[in-house]
């Protein structure tokens, strides 16, 4: 009763403050391999938007982290490989444009295309995760519809970049966001995402892998 009751505002704020950190935090050791980067975004997404921020407690919040975690594992390991490696290309590429691009007219254009492709992979990179925690498919058609839905909607995917690096700069200055931030950002873009998620999903006969209804315990 009172202050401790489990329907206090207080209280509820509380536990869902709390959640976001156990769901960040299992987030960050899980991204510490590299190869497991997209597994652990898949995982980041599905606990944070059907446990953390619906549920409103945190019974589920482990399960449901590493169930879609588990199932991500084999598209999303190859698909953090690949990921892994076009961003060191990319890197290195947009680098030696920075120093090269006063020189000629070719290597100002060599950099803006570096940019460009440095946005369209990142910009991929945001869905990837919402899609591996919410369909059965193999790497390409998970790689396809991550480029699908970021393609689809531009001005929403520079959104969600802007977004992204503003939450950087603030772990940038404050480290310890980063028990907060990744679960933030993830409720911040969820709304949009689901709903592109959904579309897809009513004019097609992919197969989910995490039904709201199969996996709210």
């Amino acid at each position: 009763m009172g202050l401790f009751n489990y329907n206090n505002p207080v209280i509820k704020f509380m536990v869902k403050l709390a959640n976001m950190m156990i769901v960040s935090f299992y987030w960050v050791i899980c991204c510490l391999p590299l190869v497991t980067i997209l597994p652990s975004c898949a995982g980041l997404y599905y606990a944070t938007t059907r446990v953390v921020f619906k549920e409103g407690n945190g019974g589920g919040v482990t399960r449901a982290f590493f169930d879609a975690f588990k199932d991500a594992c084999k598209p999303g390991i190859l698909l953090s490989i690949l990921a892994d490696i076009l961003a060191v290309l990319i890197y290195l590429g947009i680098i030696t444009g920075l120093q090269t691009w006063q020189e000629n007219l070719f290597w100002a254009f060599y950099l803006a295309a570096g940019f460009l492709i440095a946005f369209l992979l990142v910009s991929a990179l945001i869905f990837l995760g919402p899609v591996l925690s919410r369909f059965s498919a193999g790497a390409v058609v998970v790689l396809r519809l991550a480029f699908y839905f970021s393609g689809r909607h531009i001005f929403r995917s520079i959104l969600y970049l802007l977004l992204l690096v503003a939450m950087f700069l603030a772990v940038e200055l404050f480290p310890l966001l980063l028990l907060l931030v990744p679960a933030l950002y993830t409720d911040l873009i969820h709304g949009g995402v689901e709903k592109s998620m959904e579309e897809f999903i009513k004019s097609s006969q992919l197969e989910e892998a995490h039904g709201a209804e199969q996996k709210q315990a």
